[in-house]
């Protein structure tokens, strides 16, 4: 008999099923999916890895059981890969026969790090502003610089080391917007670039919110465990003394516990995801709000923690509590960025699906699009929602529905 990594997705459900004593009526009733996604999959068709969470979950099984190695099926090229050319471009610039990358720069003939400096914080800005044309635009000839900088002002001075910084700092940011337009690949080698200038100069909290960011492009990737086990021997290895900790190593703690809660409820090890979460409480609370401006642009407090928590309760199977923790958070508190709080209303709009309120849920993506169109139409999870809303109805879809799924590329 073969093992089971030399079996796909499909035959190893089917075999499972069977031994748990299920039909495949009644796995779909028990993962909440239909029938003909369970026949599709057992038939060797594939599924999202939020699908391969609800049949594992069912199953009693870690998400990723299902994940087994194979060759990929052919694919059209995706036109997204002229439009990242420049950016691939600066990021993995030609390499020529003496090793020295190949890449031009208005700033050749003059080199200023409070310039650059200057154009990082304000492509911050523009990222936690959602404004993903400009971005595109703008990251290139930026990534290019900062390379250009790095390797005028070579040396262990603080110019050097400051070159190093930014150059990490454009590359994080590159990174987390390449995860946002979904070129995971191409933002994992941006992001483990940024990590490893961090950790050069030895600026952890950059280096862990570099690492914070990887484990993000792991985790689409469908790489739990991974990410789960990395995140978590890190933030062992970061541990402060919450007494006379710095709000900055706090942060970097906090957020790691974090990434390793996310990763473990979606390997449907929701007890450890809870315990993550406890400790990463302890961070937040210390704070007592929510504030911005760390390293790496990002933001840590009580309420991204809350919101993690009401992440983890959803993934869970918990809609109802995951509405009552979002619901609980003050606006005394603070809110973390954009990007951030965004998330978190895809993810109350599916509670209230899941509770019934479709109306409700169409409301939430309503207004997410009024106020942060560019993010939202990458949000492959708030299609999901737009398209469930469609099958959820009971009656001719609502004016709203239409406009949402329609600007999300639903068709019913």
């Amino acid at each position: 008999m073969r093992d089971d990594a030399a079996r796909g997705p499909g035959e190893r459900l089917r075999q499972l099923r069977s031994r748990r004593g299920f039909t495949q009526e009644g796995l779909a009733e028990a993962s909440g999916l239909s029938v003909q996604c369970i026949r599709k999959i057992e038939q060797g068709g594939s599924a999202r890895m939020e699908t391969y969470h609800q049949i594992a979950k069912a199953l009693g099984v870690p998400t990723v059981w299902f994940v087994v190695p194979g060759s990929p099926e052919p694919i059209a090229e995706s036109e997204n890969v002229a439009l990242l050319a420049d950016i691939r471009g600066a990021i993995i610039p030609p390499v020529g026969m003496d090793g020295t990358a190949l890449y031009d720069t208005a700033d050749q003939e003059e080199p200023s790090l409070p310039r650059l400096r200057t154009a990082v914080d304000a492509t911050a800005a523009a990222y936690h502003g959602d404004r993903y044309d400009h971005l595109a635009q703008v990251f290139p000839e930026l990534i290019k610089s900062a390379q250009y900088h790095v390797a005028r002002f070579d040396g262990p001075d603080a110019d050097g080391r400051e070159a190093v910084r930014l150059r990490a700092d454009v590359l994080g940011l590159a990174g987390r917007y390449l995860l946002q337009v979904r070129a995971h690949d191409l933002a994992l080698t941006a992001l483990q670039q940024s990590l490893r200038d961090a950790s050069a100069i030895g600026d952890v909290p950059l280096a862990a919110s570099a690492l914070c960011s990887q484990a993000w492009a792991m985790l689409r990737q469908g790489r739990l465990a991974e990410v789960e086990r990395f995140c978590a021997a890190t933030a062992g290895e970061l541990e402060p003394r919450v007494s006379v900790a710095t709000k900055e190593e706090l942060a970097a703690w906090g957020w790691l516990l974090l990434r390793a809660a996310s990763a473990a409820v979606r390997n449907t090890r929701t007890k450890e995801a809870e315990e993550y979460l406890s400790i990463a409480e302890m961070a937040g609370a210390r704070l007592g709000e929510e504030e911005k401006g760390f390293p790496g642009h990002r933001a840590f407090g009580p309420v991204t923690v809350a919101l993690m928590r009401a992440e983890v309760a959803m993934v869970a199977g918990e809609p109802g509590r995951g509405l009552s923790i979002m619901d609980g958070i003050s606006p005394a508190a603070g809110r973390p960025h954009s990007s951030t709080w965004n998330r978190s209303q895809i993810e109350r709009s599916w509670a209230c699906l899941e509770t019934g309120d479709t109306d409700r849920a169409t409301e939430i993506l309503q207004e997410l699009k009024a106020r942060s169109p560019q993010w939202l139409r990458y949000q492959q999870r708030a299609k999901d929602a737009a398209e469930a809303i469609l099958k959820a109805r009971t009656r001719i879809p609502t004016a709203a529905q239409r406009e949402i799924a329609d600007f999300l590329g639903v068709r019913d």
